[in-house]
């Protein structure tokens, strides 16, 4: 008698959690089931529709060494709050690595192996002051470079917007000793 009344409630136990399961999660499924979702090979398959705006910034997606890649230009004002912007992103992200103001001696990168400490095999590029990269490299260089990742840097693409990234590349203009020189056309030879 006693087993049977135990495998009476077992199996109201088991009922009652069969019915109450749907009961509770009804009003919260429909998000999961109404949710878009792409297989991770499926977002390089994905096309526009005729008109539409990519809003996820892979419209112009240039390698920074093409000369399309070279030749990109800010499409944003120059203005103070662009600037500004551009300052606290770069303290956000870059800073971390290339140093305060992008002259190097930054923690993450920093070397000393009298000290037995060996953090990265090769250090950020300087950005600014006596001897920095980006003298040599156009905004379109650096902006794919900041969207894209390089050699060790990771890609920032998917963590800043197009503005963001942009507004670096105009705050790295207004240091010290980090104006971009135009290389030089050769000399025609006759």
């Amino acid at each position: 008698m006693r087993s049977r009344s135990l495998l009476a409630g077992a199996v109201a136990l088991v009922a009652g959690l069969g019915l109450s399961t749907p009961a509770q999660a009804f009003p919260w499924d429909i998000d999961m089931v109404d949710a878009q979702f792409f297989r991770a090979y499926e977002w390089a398959m994905m096309r526009l529709p005729e008109g539409a705006i990519s809003t996820n910034r892979f419209v112009a997606n240039h390698d920074r060494l093409t000369p399309e890649g070279v030749a990109l230009t800010n499409p944003y004002d120059e203005s103070k709050a662009s600037v500004e912007l551009g300052q606290k992103m770069f303290a956000t992200y870059c800073q971390t690595c290339h140093g305060v103001e992008g002259k190097g001696g930054a923690p993450v990168m920093d070397n000393d192996p009298a000290n037995g400490i060996k953090r990265y095999p090769v250090p950020a590029p300087m950005l600014s002051g006596p001897g920095a990269i980006s003298t040599a490299r156009s905004d379109g260089y650096i902006y794919l470079t900041i969207r894209n990742g390089g050699n060790v840097m990771p890609r920032y693409g998917t963590s800043m917007d197009d503005h963001e990234m942009w507004a670096i590349v105009r705050y790295l203009r207004t240091l010290e000793g980090a104006q971009y020189t135009p290389p030089q056309p050769a000399a025609a030879t006759e």
